[in-house]
This record gives C-alpha cells, structure tokens and sequence, in this order.
C-alpha cells in the first residue's frame, strides 16, 4: 500500500530565475499534486522571496483561500519595522491558515538572530510554529542555522534543500543535539543511504517529505520513499505523519 504524502516544501507562482514549468498559480500547484499523489501540500509562493515579502504573504493567502489541501507559510521580517510582524500576526496566520514560516535574510537583508527576532521566535518557540530555513534558496548558511539554533534551541525548525555531499556532517549534530529540528528530504534523498542511515540513527520522526517544486520533479522525490530500505511504518512517518503531527501542534 503506497503512503499518503505531505509535501512540506512546494512553491508556485512566476520566478525570477525562470525553472522548467512552474506552478504559475495556486490551481496549476493543484493540478500538479494530484498527477503526482500528492494528498497535501505546505506551500509559498515565490513573490514573498523575489518581489516583496509583505505583498506576497497576501497574495499566498487570497490563492489559498478555499483550498483545503494546502497550508500556508508566511515569510517574516525584522519585526521592528512593522512591516510584516504587528500585534494581531498571530490572528492574521490562523484566519488564513498559515501554519508555519520561512526566513530568507540574506536575500531580504537583515540578521537572522535573536537581537533581531528575540521576542518573536520565543513566542513562535513557545506556539510550535515551524520555522522552515532553505540551505539553498537564498535563504541561510549553516553557520547561521547554528546560530539561530543555539539561540532558539526549542524551536520547532525545518531544514530543506540540505545538499547532497556529506550533508550529514552539518545535520547530524543538529538532530543530535535539538529536539525539535527535522529535515526536508527532497536532496537528502539524492544521497546514497542518505534516508536509511539518518532513519537508523535518529528515528523516522525526524524527516519530512519533500519534493522542492518546481526546482525538482514530485515523482523522484516520492520514490525515494517508497523504495527505501525502511519499515512500512517509517515511511508512512515520512511520508504525511510527521508534517501532521506538526501542523496539529501548532498554536495559532
């Protein structure tokens, strides 16, 4: 029986680095799902990166409205300019069903660290929202995940596009060392035993499926998956479980 899958790293609308058919819309991403099973998605939409991180956190939620199958991710700025992060943010994340956030500080140009977000990240700690940080979109270096980590060390943190060479000597430490940070494995899965060894080491509860799109095909990912050499139940984990169960624990 094939798993259900829980894409925790999906994109849409129109780049500026042009990639082999995006999803321009949130109904072509649908359509793009159901061709290749994807039962639910945790998605952003590339404005909130390329053009304006405000502007495209309103344009992620008026896509997503009505559409039960797709949660959103808002992207957060320093909150002392008031562009994004106010006192009703809280509110604005459940009306829109927004469960979790991504950072790309060096492409929107601030510090990601606690003199900045201080305040902010205790609280986004203390609801267990989830934090997703790119090693590959503009997004982070690790020396600034360790960073933010050892600061945070609580934070419910997903960490996507993670590289394919020994990525496990920048991760593993992380699994090891905090209890609340999973890996996206969308690259990981490109690695030889990439899945099996981190599985066997640190639990099936640490990995989240998926896929990058538009930057990868949904379908390799998902293989990857089925045909590891893991227990049935730890690829159902993978699969939709853990996403889940971290979509259910946040408090918004």
């Amino acid at each position: 029986m094939k798993p259900t899958f829980f894409d925790a790293n999906l994109c849409f609308g129109r780049p500026i680095r042009t990639v082999y058919q995006p999803a321009k819309t949130a109904a072509d991403l649908q359509r793009v799902m159901a061709h290749a099973g994807i039962a639910k998605g945790l998605v952003w939409h590339v404005a909130q990166r390329d053009y304006a991180a405000s502007d495209g956190n309103r344009l992620l939620a008026k896509a997503l409205a009505g559409r039960k199958n797709m949660y959103g991710c808002w992207v957060i700025l320093p909150p002392q300019t008031d562009e994004i992060i106010t006192p009703d943010f809280f509110r604005r994340m459940q009306r829109n069903r927004i469960m979790a956030l991504r950072a790309f500080p060096d492409y929107h140009r601030y510090l990601l660290n606690r003199v900045v977000f201080g305040k902010f990240l205790d609280e986004v700690t203390e609801r267990r929202i989830p934090l997703l940080l790119s090693l590959e979109k503009s997004s982070v270096t690790w020396p600034v995940v360790y960073q933010i980590l050892a600061e945070f060390p609580n934070l419910t943190c997903i960490l996507c596009d993670i590289g394919i060479w020994n990525s496990d000597r920048f991760t593993w430490p992380l699994l090891e060392t905090y209890p609340n940070v999973f890996l996206e494995t969308s690259l990981l899965s490109l690695e030889d035993g990439g899945i099996e060894e981190t599985v066997a080491r640190y639990g099936a509860e640490r990995l989240l499926f998926g896929s990058n799109f538009p930057e990868r095909y949904p379908e390799g990912a998902m293989l990857a998956i089925q045909h590891a050499a893991i227990p049935t139940a730890d690829k159902k984990k993978i699969a939709s479980a853990n996403l889940e169960g971290l979509i259910q624990g946040a408090q918004l």
